[in-house]
């Protein structure tokens, strides 16, 4: 069977991420005897139309698979939706071809019903692809019936079915990235060469959906040395500037992450290395020197708070100590660290805030160190269903029963005096070119220019720790707020009302409900 996978992430800025999923299911499905084409829009712009209908009509496909990353940039004073692009994609699909649309991807396995309603393709595959979309392509060249295919889900007379995935071992196949889209145009703006060592999550925060409908939390581990063979055998073809291990969590098991490092040491080739996701808990001198000796340079790490409170509230499995001590271990190092808080959770107060806040102020500014830190703070949490927070929600009137997943939902802690909280993160931001604020990634616009510098410089990545220069730039010129809303808490509290909240967050919120949604 001809089958063409086509990524729908068109967000090209400096985060952008080549679709290792879709890789993963390309390799799997060519090995069980199929034609594969991988289609990439991710830097088409206005051409993805144009893209489409070229390899639709030159490949002639019988079945195409769609992936779609994320549902939205969970981002309270940003807010933007990525699936008006996606279902546009899939009715142009639909005006090209009458074959079988399979959706898959991280998006479709947070809101399968949802979004499989909203796009109308034919089928969804939910969590690992790679099997459920092998044996659905069996049962659409033979005419049978799918419905059973765990993992598999569809619309059969108005009912959404799906049967319930089966989480096999992480091994096999590896997604050979840079045979199905071309890595060098990631690398032009600094993005990294994906690698994935694990999947499931086996932590049990409150608003995290990887331990559930992404991943389990069940931890299927890769061989050490498999990883590294891949590593080598993509730096030998693809030459990436940096590789990234994108696991949810790349320290935990620390034993095999430190297999891994040592692993890589041990290769006569030398590469850089970053990490999406890293645990403080043991990120002490001697693990740090390890990462340093394999070419780690940069990482990101997701304490989310510095308060003990909410660390226990978010149940992140660590204290605040540990967060403290792996500042204290990075800064007597040259890393650049990305750092997210995530403010508002349940318990949250403005003095749980100030606490993530002072140690910022008091723990990652520059002072002279080789070490560079970027601290990201996130007001809200992004809500999704079957989390421990979603439940907690409902009870508090965050959703209800009539909440659509799609919409960009949030929970706020109502122990905060939201003026006093927005006044406290500006105050922090205009003294501290360290920290990031959720209006901040409008700045993501100019990721090209800034990548074009960079280039030119001759600038060692990640690019994102220069961006740290613009905030010194803006705070000396008093720029610093230019993409700010006018009234962020007023806006905040908009955001609230729109999703059907009307508890003591904004009920001194004068301004009419009936204008908020014009």
């Amino acid at each position: 069977m001809k089958v063409l996978l086509i990524n729908s992430n068109r967000k090209g800025d400096m985060l952008a991420a080549a679709p290792i999923g879709l890789c993963y299911v390309a390799t799997a499905v060519e090995a069980a005897g199929h034609s594969v084409k991988v289609l990439d829009l991710c830097f088409s712009g206005k051409k993805n139309v144009s893209d489409t209908r070229n390899a639709i009509q030159s490949f002639k496909p019988e079945t195409i698979g769609v992936s779609v990353r994320n549902i939205d940039n969970v981002n309270m004073l940003h807010p933007i939706s990525y699936l008006r692009d996606a279902v546009d994609l899939i009715n142009e699909i639909r005006r090209l071809s009458d074959c079988p649309i399979v959706l898959g991807g991280s998006a479709v396995s947070l809101a399968p019903e949802a979004i499989l309603r909203l796009s109308k393709a034919d089928y969804i595959v939910v969590s690992d692809g790679e099997e459920p979309f092998r044996v659905l392509l069996e049962c659409l060249e033979s005419k049978k019936n799918p419905s059973q295919i765990p993992g598999v889900g569809s619309i059969i007379n108005g009912c959404f079915h799906l049967a319930a995935p089966v989480l096999t071992e992480f091994s096999g196949q590896t997604p050979d990235i840079g045979r199905w889209v071309d890595t060098s145009l990631y690398q032009r703006i600094g993005a990294a060469y994906n690698i994935q060592t694990k999947r499931g999550c086996r932590r049990h925060c409150v608003y995290c959906t990887y331990n559930q409908s992404l991943e389990g939390a069940r931890l299927r581990l890769r061989n050490p040395i498999d990883v590294v063979d891949e590593i080598e055998d993509a730096l030998k073809k693809y030459g990436p500037d940096t590789f990234e291990f994108v696991d949810s969590v790349f320290n935990d098991p620390v034993d095999h992450s430190m297999s891994i490092l040592e692993e890589i040491i041990k290769r006569p080739w030398k590469a850089r290395f970053t990490a999406m996701g890293v645990h403080p808990r043991g990120l002490d001198k001697q693990y740090l020197a390890l990462m340093w000796r394999a070419g780690f340079r940069s990482l990101m790490i997701t304490p989310e708070s510095a308060s003990d409170t909410m660390l226990g509230n978010y149940r992140k499995g660590f204290k605040s100590e540990d967060v403290f001590r792996a500042a204290e271990a990075l800064n007597q190092t040259g890393f650049a660290v990305w750092w997210f808080f995530m403010i508002g959770g349940p318990g949250e107060t403005n003095e749980t805030l100030q606490t993530s806040l002072d140690f910022v102020l008091n723990n990652l500014r520059k002072n002279g160190r080789a070490v560079t830190h970027v601290a990201q703070f996130f007001i809200g949490v992004r809500l999704y269903p079957h989390t421990a927070l979603w439940r907690l929600a409902g009870k508090q009137g965050f959703v209800n029963g009539l909440t659509n997943p799609l919409d960009q939902v949030w929970y706020l802690s109502e122990d905060l005096d939201l003026d006093e909280a927005v006044s406290q993160m500006f105050h922090a931001a205009s003294i501290c070119p360290e920290i990031y604020l959720g209006f901040d990634e409008k700045m993501l616009s100019f990721s090209r220019t800034i990548a074009g510098v960079c280039r030119l410089l001759r600038l060692k990545g990640p690019y994102w720790k220069y961006m740290r220069i613009g905030n010194v730039v803006g705070i000396k010129t008093g720029i610093r707020f230019i993409f700010k809303p006018a009234n962020t808490a007023d806006w905040i509290r908009k955001a609230l009302i729109r999703q059907s909240y009307s508890g003591r967050l904004v009920t001194r919120f004068e301004e009419p409900i009936v204008a908020l949604n014009r």
